[in-house]
């Protein structure tokens, strides 16, 4: 059931196949990395669902990537898919990712998707106004943008005179994200261009923090090619050290497609 989506991700990415469907490599490279040098969350959350995928050539319904260590240039992720509960609909899975034979990550995936029985939808995406009406995001700090930023575009649809992502009282911002070519539909890119509740924190509380992610969680409502994703943040509280929230991911044309979440440690840029 791989798609073109799915080489997409992983040429974005880097990811090599091996001789076991159950075996992928990652070599970290700067593309693939945030502002302090180490690989971007979501591109580790993007390898665990691809290798998941690539291991069973199913769908990803939801997962999530817990990092117990750092990924710098040079370093190679060795990703293993374990099969932990196989079903007629849903299977579990678990992805383990070692550096140099150490743990580096633990990813759960589930894949398969369960006959339709009910359907529904009650989020309203923001009113925003078009990536094209929107300014090119801004950083306190360009020089720490990393080498994956340059190769996402952001758009800040909520913003003030400044152009950086502001956040309203409630805690919620949004901004417009797109990969060169468009989003492919598969839910790795959406764990690419969805790993924004950092951004969010900084939004809310100030540009000089971050939250350096514990962890990262997807879950997949719906798979559609889109030219840009919103990103529609809500931090829900920072406090003692952490900040959490979850991110509505949005077609262009108004289709929920996926919710991330995330807790994060939350210091200084």
């Amino acid at each position: 059931m791989s798609s073109d989506g799915n080489q997409v991700v992983r040429e974005f990415l880097g990811m090599e196949a091996t001789e076991l469907a159950t075996q992928w490599r990652l070599p970290v490279t700067e593309a693939i990395c945030g502002g302090r040098g180490n690989l971007y969350g979501g591109c580790g959350l993007a390898a665990v669902i691809e290798a998941a995928e690539g291991a069973t050539d199913e769908l990803t319904a939801w997962a999530t990537c817990q990092f117990v260590g750092g990924a710098v240039p040079a370093d190679v992720i060795d990703l293993v898919v374990e099969v932990v509960a196989a079903g007629h609909r849903m299977s579990q899975l678990r992805v383990i990712g070692t550096v140099r034979d150490n743990l580096f990550l633990t990813g759960l995936v589930a894949v398969g998707r369960r006959p339709e029985v009910a359907a529904g939808r009650w989020e309203q995406m923001p009113d925003v106004p078009p990536p094209d009406d929107c300014p090119t995001r801004k950083m306190a700090n360009e020089e720490r943008r990393g080498g994956l930023r340059p190769r996402i575009d952001e758009r800040t649809a909520t913003n003030g005179p400044d152009g950086f992502l502001t956040a309203d009282d409630d805690g919620r911002s949004a901004l417009w994200a797109t990969m060169p070519g468009g989003v492919p539909a598969a839910a790795s890119a959406l764990a690419v261009v969805g790993d924004d509740v950092s951004v969010g924190v900084a939004a809310a509380v100030s540009a000089d923090v971050r939250a350096r992610s514990i962890d990262n969680t997807l879950r997949m409502v719906e798979l559609r090619e889109t030219p840009w994703v919103l990103a529609d943040i809500k931090v829900h509280s920072v406090g003692e050290g952490l900040g959490h929230g979850n991110v509505n991911l949005w077609s262009q044309d108004g289709h929920l497609l996926a919710i991330t979440s995330q807790s994060g440690m939350v210091g200084p840029r």
